[in-house]
């Protein structure tokens, strides 16, 4: 360790907090990591403590911990990703040391989470037991997680998920539940068999052994009965580990360097989510359970994104954009950046999302996506990275069609950049942000350097290449989120509404970026001014059909066009003037 290093874990003790267990294997496992913990952190004051079921109870480890004479106290929850409960308690048992002990500082610092350290501990263990010789177009991987009513929890393992499956050779990677949420284990099973896989790989997502993981073999072993032809194995669980030591340590760290941006600090969600609208920006409980567990009271897709009405005075037919206009330089003979045939999609309650979209996308254009709320843009760019299960039709990236073979490649094609930069931006800087994607596609050394200053670069935030992604502003947030996009080299470049949240100047500053990318561009957005300084093209859909394909700025100066599918220009703009 270096004298840096050692000089910051000597400011403060650390205080490391389990869930609690009363199986004795799973006490054994969080005692052995926190002793790998004390062994990496030299003479660092360190108590452990339990939320429930086992002993010492975080208040009683927090009294012995300011016993022992410091007045600065650091607590990190040892759980992979936190859900309600741990969110609710770990800041009580805090707020109670505060007024036990008025004279002591006490800090939280966030789950291990979403970390190369942690997907590097993941693959190890599926890796474990995979054939040496396995194929990773016939083989899939089960990441079973534990289940919660949050959805940040549950999000977050999908996002693992999908981290796994990229550039890392292991096959198809589902993420499945073990109780609570959904889906379960039989059911990422039955998927992964269906879309190929004769090798499958079980694999427990949790830290600790308990009665979780025998239960989750048990559940596969019973559908594996079912399924002779199908080869399912077990992985270990992720237990302990002298990596998962180091991330608490790192953890602790972040605490000391600065205030960590995490979503459990000052709310309970950051981001809107369907059924728990009225949860944004609440701040979290300081007492046991708070007002209970989380339970978002779901609505169904057609209740939360109903279909806009049939305009009472039908618009008048336009013309759709006869072809595609190649970019200055492009090869004429290459085959479209984006081809559409007949894609349709529709939520599993029957409500029909899009409809029968045939479009295509020259190389290079930029194109605007628009369209009131509900109308299928968003999910027509989901489609296009290939995220969504149960379309029909054909996507085509560069003229490869999107096939359960080739997902991984359109993923690697299409960049997609998402409305809240803060669910790209994890890691502790900038430059470890957008180095993450080039470095699980296996770049090193020398060539990820340059991969990532070239993103800099692009972006114009070279000199933030060491700022923490929470201290800086929304634009260059925003900025870092594209940069790390764009490290991925992608062929099409999809953003969800990207000035969103942006100020006069910001706004400006993206807008000078996105000009100057040579990249195929499709922009999805209410910002109309927006769209007609970026976007030659707009496609307007509504109620799942595009409705317009054609210059943006004819498409924003038909009136009656516009109001017949509820979009308006701001006050006093004129697109044949703009």
């Amino acid at each position: 360790m270096s004298a840096p290093a050692a000089a910051a874990l000597d400011t403060a003790a650390l205080l490391i907090v389990g869930h609690g267990t009363r199986d004795a294997d799973g006490l054994a496992e969080f005692h052995a990591l926190a002793g790998l913990v004390r062994e990496a952190a030299g003479a660092l004051p360190i108590e452990t403590g339990f939320i429930e079921l086992a002993e010492p109870l975080v208040d009683t480890a927090v009294d012995r911990l300011v016993a022992r004479g410091p007045c600065d106290v650091v607590s990190v929850p040892l759980v992979l990703l936190a859900a309600g409960h741990l969110k609710n308690d770990g800041p009580a048992s805090l707020a109670r040391a505060r007024g036990r002990h008025p004279g002591v500082r006490f800090r939280m610092g966030r789950d291990l989470g979403i970390d190369p350290a942690v997907l590097a501990v993941a693959e190890d263990r599926i890796r474990a037991v995979l054939p040496a010789d396995h194929d990773p177009q016939t083989t899939g991987v089960v990441l079973a997680g534990r289940g919660s009513s949050d959805p940040d929890a549950g999000g977050d393992l999908f996002k693992v998920a999908r981290l796994l499956a990229d550039g890392r050779g292991l096959g198809m990677v589902e993420a499945a539940f073990a109780g609570i949420a959904q889906p379960d284990v039989p059911a990422a099973l039955e998927r992964l068999r269906r879309l190929g896989a004769t090798t499958i790989v079980v694999a427990p997502f949790l830290l600790f052994t308990g009665v979780l993981v025998p239960r989750l073999y048990g559940s596969a072993a019973a559908w594996a009965e079912d399924h002779p032809g199908i080869d399912v194995r077990a992985a270990a669980h992720l237990g302990p580990d002298r990596r998962l030591a180091k991330l608490v340590l790192e953890r602790y760290r972040e605490v000391l360097q600065g205030d960590v941006r995490m979503n459990c600090d000052l709310c309970t969600y950051r981001v809107r989510l369907p059924g728990y609208e009225d949860k944004v920006g609440m701040a979290i409980s300081l007492t046991p359970h708070g007002d209970g567990p989380a339970q978002g009271r779901r609505r169904t897709r057609r209740a939360t994104r109903a279909p806009q009405p049939v305009p009472a005075t039908a618009p008048r037919e336009r013309a759709l954009h006869p072809a595609a206009t190649p970019a200055a330089g492009a090869d004429p003979g290459a085959p479209p950046a984006v081809a559409l045939r007949g894609l349709s999609y529709r939520y599993p309650d029957g409500t029909p999302v899009l409809e029968d979209i045939t479009l295509t996308i020259a190389r290079g254009e930029r194109v605007a996506i628009l369209g009131p709320n509900g109308a299928g843009k968003t999910t027509l760019a989901l489609q296009l990275n290939g995220m969504l299960e149960g379309a029909t039709g054909d996507v085509e990236i560069g003229g490869t069609r999107l096939a359960p073979a080739t997902r991984k490649e359109i993923r690697r094609r299409v960049g997609l950049v998402f409305q809240d930069p803060d669910d790209q931006l994890f890691l502790p800087s900038v430059r470890a942000d957008v180095a993450f994607g080039p470095a699980n596609l296996g770049l090193t050394g020398a060539a990820l350097a340059a991969r990532v200053d070239a993103a800099l670069a692009r972006v114009a935030i070279s000199a933030l290449a060491d700022r923490a992604p929470h201290a800086l502003s929304a634009g260059e947030r925003r900025r870092a989120a594209l940069a790390g996009v764009l490290a991925m080299e992608p062929e099409v470049l999809v953003l969800d509404e990207p000035s969103s949240h942006l100020d006069p100047a910001a706004r400006r500053e993206l807008a000078d970026v996105l000009l100057s990318l040579s990249l195929t561009t499709l922009l999805v957005t209410h910002d109309l001014p927006y769209a007609l300084e970026l976007c030659p093209r707009a496609i307007v859909l509504d109620q799942g059909h595009v409705v317009a394909d054609g210059p943006t700025r004819e498409v924003l100066a038909d009136e009656g066009f516009m109001r017949a599918h509820r979009l308006e220009l701001p006050a006093g703009f004129n697109p044949l003037a703009a």
